[in-house]
């Protein structure tokens, strides 16, 4: 045998010898299969809640932004957008952005919107032990109602918003357009 090949048997058998004494020296794992409680694991909390809504009203403003930014534009053409059409138009655009939005983000964190909105509102009746999920919620109901016209920050379940009577759109059906 050559002194290469010495060398290289001799190493090989020093790694198999290594490994072999890293597998047995390793704590043993149990094997047992463990039950999770699914329930529990199924439970929304207050943070995800909390980042769920911060992260909304971010890219919302954003979308806004943007939205803005057109606006502009349109009018600095010379063409004037009346006041009523312009809410329309932003809260259209508004809900269509959303329902995007909402869609990829509630994908990301495996949830459904109904388990959602039932979380949020189960934390909002203990809004005192829930101040951050209050908070984020309600910075959203803020940017909705500056969009939207309608009253609905601090709305709970069951709870109708109104719309600011100066703010109202009056939509025009086809026969009076």
């Amino acid at each position: 045998m050559s002194s290469s090949s010495t060398v290289l048997v001799g190493s090989a058998l020093v790694l198999a010898a290594a490994a072999a004494a890293f597998q047995f020296s390793s704590p043993t794992k149990s094997r047992e299969i463990t039950e999770i409680d699914e329930d529990v694991a199924d439970f929304i909390t207050a943070d995800e809640v909390v980042k769920i809504f911060d992260r909304l009203f971010l890219e919302m403003q954003a979308v806004l932004a943007q939205l803005s930014q057109q606006i502009q534009q349109i009018q600095m053409s010379g063409q004037q957008i009346p006041e009523k059409q312009l809410r329309m138009l932003l809260r259209g655009e508004f809900e269509r952005a959303l329902g995007i939005k909402q869609k990829v983000i509630l994908e990301e964190y495996d949830m459904d919107e109904d388990c959602l909105e039932e979380a949020t509102w189960e934390f909002l009746e203990k809004e005192e032990e829930n101040p951050k999920v209050k908070k984020a919620v309600e910075r959203f109901q803020k940017l909705w109602e500056n969009v939207s016209g309608e009253s609905v920050v601090g709305k709970r379940p069951g709870q109708e918003g109104e719309t600011k009577e100066s703010d109202s759109v009056e939509l025009l059906d086809a026969q009076r357009t």
